[in-house]
């Protein structure tokens, strides 16, 4: 049941409103960041995972006003308010209810994505980026964004990558294993560590699955 679920990763009722209110005030670097390193034309095409009150759609919305703006995120609550957030814009959107998981959308689909602060709720971390992968054109950009947890143990996150002080390090190892290149980007967002990762070519992953 909804309630049973921990607001940061279902925001839900009441509280769940007043946690977007709070959620989307906390993360304002985070999306300024993000926002910096994404480069889309009017015509852009772009993806978010967990997109929450939907601040950072309605920044990419601005900006790719003949393209397409999408995502998915758990919350019912967190997709009506996106929705609504980016209804009075007149720029084609797709928010769902759903994970990164399973992406409806073909394949190359979008030029850029972004996960702010949900990575440490992905259950299937490999399954996850590699459907991101999937759907994003080669040499398009992922903007990866972790929330620092300093040296807590935290065990209640879905994310077994997330539940130890190497968080960031796994990262960039599942990234390379599901068809990123991805580098660190400093200075990082607040106290959140950035990940800047660009989609690998067909041609490149079979290059690099060969045996030396």
């Amino acid at each position: 049941m909804a309630d049973s679920v921990p607001q940061p990763m279902r925001p839900h009722g009441l509280a769940g409103r007043i946690f977007g209110v709070l959620m989307e005030r906390t993360n304002r670097p985070a999306y300024e960041r993000a926002a910096s390193l994404i480069d889309l034309s009017p015509e852009g095409r772009f993806l978010e995972i967990g997109f929450g009150t939907g601040r950072l759609a309605e920044m990419m919305a601005s900006r790719a006003t003949a393209g397409l703006v999408a995502g998915v995120d758990p919350s019912p609550l967190m997709v009506e308010t996106a929705r609504r957030r980016l209804h009075h814009m007149g720029v084609r959107h797709e928010l769902l209810e759903g994970t990164a998981e399973i992406l409806p959308w073909p394949d190359a689909s979008f030029d850029a994505a972004a996960a702010l602060h949900s990575f440490q709720f992905w259950p299937d971390p490999v399954a996850a980026l590699t459907e991101i992968r999937r759907v994003l054109r080669p040499g398009g950009r992922l903007i990866l964004i972790l929330r620092n947890h300093g040296r807590r143990q935290l065990d209640w996150l879905p994310n077994p990558w997330s539940r130890t002080p190497n968080e960031i390090e796994d990262a960039l190892t599942l990234l390379a294993r599901t068809g990123f290149s991805a580098g660190r980007v400093r200075p990082d967002a607040g106290t959140s560590a950035v990940i800047v990762a660009a989609a690998a070519s067909d041609a490149d992953q079979s290059a690099a699955r060969k045996p030396i």
